[in-house]
């Protein structure tokens, strides 16, 4: 073997990098928060569902693995070891296996009375609908809010339903700051990568707006909004008093504003603003998929 073909085989991506590795927690963080969110709401005859929800953990990281594969499909970025046969050999085996998974968490659902019988089918349609609609090409000009929604929210509803066999206003309200926090870590990800999109063709949400508004005022109220929301949240009773602690990070929100404000237009330095939405999310993530279980012992 040539040293040119050792060098591209050393940097030929990983399964890791094709299943969207880094991403994960924008799929984990939710399914955790719908899991222990039954600890504090405590719906009539909760009782946790430990398999339910390891299952449905697993089904998470399968889907979302599948539609980072068939993205990288769809977006031509194969290599010589990652044939776009096998990208999309592995996106199908990973979405089909997520489906047998839900599928049989379907048929032990105990839901309530008044719940309807195919609920969680409709919740995997759901998940199916909104992954295709961001990874197609001529489907994706929503992206941006897309991937927040089915992020932010679908994990939560879906992991809430298995625990409780239910699903309340409150669980859609609890779920709103993670819809939040991860809309403003894909916007500034999708800052950073315009120029590229604009190159390729790719039509994304963000494109409505100059660079400058996208950057700045945009940015400035995604931030304003993730913590109204929690206050809300709490005010509503929707999550524990505990979880303000979450706005105890608002100097990181303050600090992604500021520098957003000023380097909007260098793509180079914006990648500080995307590292730090991303502490942001796992930061509001973990405390208000932690608090519930606190309550437990107060």
């Amino acid at each position: 073997m040539t040293k040119a073909k050792c060098d591209n085989h050393k940097s030929d991506p990983g399964f890791l990098h094709f299943a969207g590795f880094r991403y994960w927690t924008a799929s984990l963080l939710p399914v955790l928060v719908g899991t222990t969110l039954p600890f504090w709401l405590r719906p009539p005859e909760f009782s946790f569902r430990w398999f339910g929800a390891f299952e449905f953990l697993l089904a998470a990281v399968l889907i979302h693995t599948g539609f980072s594969f068939l993205q990288a499909w769809f977006q031509d970025r194969a290599t010589n070891k990652w044939t776009k046969s096998r990208l999309l050999t592995y996106a199908i085996m990973s979405i089909v296996l997520a489906c047998i998974i839900g599928l049989h968490i379907n048929s032990g659902l105990h839901l309530n009375k008044f719940v309807y019988e195919n609920i969680f089918i409709v919740f995997g349609i759901s998940v199916i609908f909104v992954g295709v609609f961001y990874v197609v090409p001529k489907f994706n000009f929503c992206g941006e809010i897309i991937i927040a929604y089915s992020f932010g929210l679908l994990p939560v509803l879906g992991a809430y339903i298995i625990q409780t066999g239910d699903i309340t206003r409150t669980v859609y309200v609890a779920s709103i700051p993670l819809v939040i926090a991860t809309g403003l870590w894909v916007w500034i990800e999708k800052l950073i990568s315009r120029e590229d999109d604009e190159k390729k063709g790719q039509k994304t949400m963000i494109m409505l707006f100059d660079r400058r508004f996208s950057g700045r005022y945009v940015v400035l109220a995604l931030s304003i909004l993730l913590f109204v929301t929690i206050l809300l949240a709490v005010l509503s009773a929707s999550l524990t008093p505990l979880a303000l602690i979450a706005l105890l990070s608002i100097g990181l929100g303050w600090k992604i504003v500021v520098k957003s404000w000023n380097e909007y237009s260098n793509s180079k330095k914006i990648l500080e603003v995307r590292k730090n939405a991303f502490i942001l999310h796992l930061i509001t993530g973990i405390i208000i998929a932690i608090t519930p279980l606190v309550t437990l012992f107060m």
